[in-house]
């Protein structure tokens, strides 16, 4: 008979990927997660599309595909105004793992996990990850449990530290220390809720293993990108034996409170390439012009604007992080009466609009959509012939919805691994396809990482598995019911008998009365 589980501890690995565990795995540097990789089943999760942090964490938590759960990037178009504005929690269409839990009368505890802002009104600890607009704001759920973390964990935070890439070993090792002190502090944290809650599910979500990557690849010498230097490795090194301590603690936890533990990454990681000029692109092909010498003024004055705005909103009382709306033509310099289709945002992936100023009827824009699909699916690295992205597709024939209605683009090229598509360009360098970030050494791919230990579970099988197949697999294993709603399948190959499978209705969730006052807070983009 399969054995069923009486809690379930996560361990959100952000851009977690085995270029870099089965190093530090190989080099005693992380044995705590070795040890659960060696008595887990374990294998690739693959992403969401695209493999970006709102978009995964939210298809992880609901079960679902993204048009389903309604989160399709960092941002959105409003209809009604045609600005440009964030996404956040109150915007995703189904109930979390957490809420469908809380509504079968348990309770759960989610640290630092992005799109959780503002908080789910929920049974037990909910604190909000990056997108929240302070560290306040991301306790706004539960403040008697921020009295206690401001007091006696000083070091928690939901920042990402490597904003940027660190230009000096003093620089690095400074930041290093922060990096090492947060993954503590979550520990920490985590034991801090289990002593307040009798949780069935815990998240502990450490986002600066991602940041770490973006900024810092090469000095994990995992790959022919990696470099030795003096003083850089072992600072860097560090950050992984911080994170794999910190795991340690958890995985004690979890066997304390006899709670199967599943680590899982939204996407995996690897050598960056090159960033892709989605507008460049259009803009070689004749689809977007740009704005000729002595004609941007306009353009450089709602920039001016928009940056004039906010900087006016963020010093008003409780507008520190407050994330504003955008316009359009903020983002983009060009002709607005001699193009056809723009991407005013987009990080991963080509979000693709058509103009339809420009081209008003639908059967023009067709033959706009198809033009853009086939440019972007061929587009080539001149120096490999490798192709820029994975996939380019019609979003309302994919998806079956109106692009326009839901703010979407009406184009996503999905980026290829090794290649960041984007909107954001300099204006100096705009007519550049391809070039190299040193910023940015490393980005994201598209297979992640799981590894379940749990009863009855099947050590060293070979799991390949979807992001959404990971909801309805812990609620099975913790004996609920899985929503019908629910995209994902159940991972019964991890398990020597099969999961006993009950599926039943999505839980109705009430409107929470404070989520407008915790929305008008604002809410940051810092989940890169």
């Amino acid at each position: 008979m399969p054995a069923s589980a009486s809690r379930v501890l996560f361990l959100g690995l952000d851009g977690g990927t085995m270029s870099v565990l089965a190093p530090g795995f190989a080099r005693g540097l992380m044995p705590n997660l070795a040890s659960l990789w060696r008595r887990s089943a374990t294998g690739t999760l693959r992403s969401s599309e695209p493999m970006v942090t709102p978009v995964a964490w939210t298809s992880f938590a609901t079960g679902c595909t993204p048009p389903t759960h309604g989160i399709h990037e960092f941002y959105h178009v409003e209809p009604s105004d045609r600005t440009i504005r964030s996404n956040h929690a109150g915007r995703v269409r189904v109930p979390t793992l957490w809420q469908i839990l809380s509504a079968a009368g348990r309770e759960v505890v989610s640290l630092n996990l992005p799109m959780t802002y503002p908080p789910p009104r929920v049974r037990g600890v909910v604190v909000a990850g990056s997108d929240a607009p302070g560290l306040t704001w991301a306790f706004a759920q539960c403040p008697d449990f921020a009295e206690e973390i401001f007091e006696q964990v000083p070091d928690y935070t939901h920042k990402i530290v490597w904003k940027k890439r660190p230009r000096t070993l003093e620089d690095l090792q400074s930041q290093a220390e922060k990096n090492r002190a947060t993954f503590h502090a979550q520990a920490e944290a985590a034991e801090r809720a289990d002593a307040r809650t009798d949780w069935s599910a815990m998240m502990v979500h450490f986002h600066n293993l991602d940041s770490l990557q973006h900024r810092l690849w090469p000095y994990l010498d995992v790959d022919e990108t990696g470099v030795r230097e003096k003083g850089w490795n072992v600072e860097v090194e560090s950050c992984l034996k911080a994170l794999d301590d910190s795991a340690g603690r958890l995985m004690e936890l979890a066997s304390k409170r006899d709670a199967a533990v599943i680590a899982v990454s939204d996407h995996g990681f690897g050598p960056c390439k090159a960033l892709v000029n989605v507008n460049g692109l259009m803009r070689q092909a004749g689809l977007q012009r740009g704005l000729m010498y002595g004609t941007r003024f306009k353009y450089r004055a709602q920039r001016l604007g928009d940056r004039f705005h906010r900087w006016m909103t963020r010093r008003a009382p409780g507008g520190a992080g407050r994330r504003l709306p955008r316009s359009i033509e903020g983002q983009v310099g060009c002709d607005w009466k001699r193009t056809a289709v723009y991407a005013p945002f987009g990080q991963l992936s080509g979000c693709l609009f058509v103009n339809r100023a420009v081209v008003p009827h639908e059967a023009a824009a067709e033959r706009v959509r198809g033009e853009v699909i086939e440019i972007c699916r061929e587009a080539r690295d001149p120096e490999t012939g490798a192709a820029l992205f994975r996939d380019v597709f019609d979003v309302a024939a994919r998806y079956g919805l109106d692009p326009a209605a839901e703010g979407l683009p009406e184009v996503l090229a999905l980026s290829a691994d090794g290649y960041q598509a984007q909107a954001k360009w300099g204006v100096t360098l705009r007519n550049e396809i391809l070039k190299p970030d040193p910023n940015l050494p490393a980005t994201h791919y598209m297979d992640g990482i799981i590894a379940i230990d749990a009863p009855d579970i099947k050590p060293g099988v070979d799991l390949h598995a979807n992001l959404h197949d990971v909801a309805p697999t812990a609620l099975t294993m913790l004996g609920l019911r899985v929503p019908e709603s629910m995209e994902g399948r159940v991972l019964h190959e991890a398990f020597e008998n099969p999961l006993h499978v009950r599926y039943g209705a999505r839980p109705v969730i009430e409107p929470d009365p404070r989520f407008e006052a915790l929305l008008a807070a604002g809410f940051g983009a810092e989940c890169d």
